[in-house]
């Protein structure tokens, strides 16, 4: 069990080796996801292609976009268009349910960005993840 809101079962379909860090590409039905790992994870956890994995990332750690901003240039490499399913509002912090066709991602944002973003269920987001934020679980 982990306290984790987002969790991505899926399959490696690429590992791309670097001096010290690894980009590990994950197909998770209709979506992509890429992890960043370092080498010394890659080989503790002995990954390869085709392994089942889960990619596990924090509620703190998803940023939103309000889709309307296409023109935004970002460098997170997981990207997933979808909407609000839900909010959940708190006095300092605001918890968001996306709807990304068969993915369910969950990001906790300022409350002031919620209310500056006027978000409701239906509004159009994209939820942005940096790869480095990706954690893995091989099965």
């Amino acid at each position: 069990m982990i306290s984790a809101q987002n969790q991505v079962k899926g399959r490696i379909t690429n590992i791309q080796s670097g001096e010290a860090m690894s980009l590990v590409t994950i197909q998770a039905g209709d979506h992509t996801v890429v992890s960043a790992v370092t080498n010394h994870g890659v080989k503790g956890l002995a990954l390869k292609a085709n392994d089942s994995v889960t990619a596990v990332v924090k509620s703190t750690e998803a940023m939103l976009i309000k889709d309307g901003g296409a023109q935004i240039k970002i460098s997170a490499r997981n990207l997933f268009k979808g909407q609000v399913e839900s909010i959940d509002k708190g006095e300092a912090m605001g918890f968001v349910k996306v709807s990304a066709g068969s993915l369910h991602l969950g990001a906790a944002i300022t409350r002031q960005s919620l209310d500056e973003m006027q978000l409701a269920a239906g509004t159009p987001v994209t939820v942005a993840i940096k790869a480095t934020e990706v954690m893995l679980i091989k099965e």
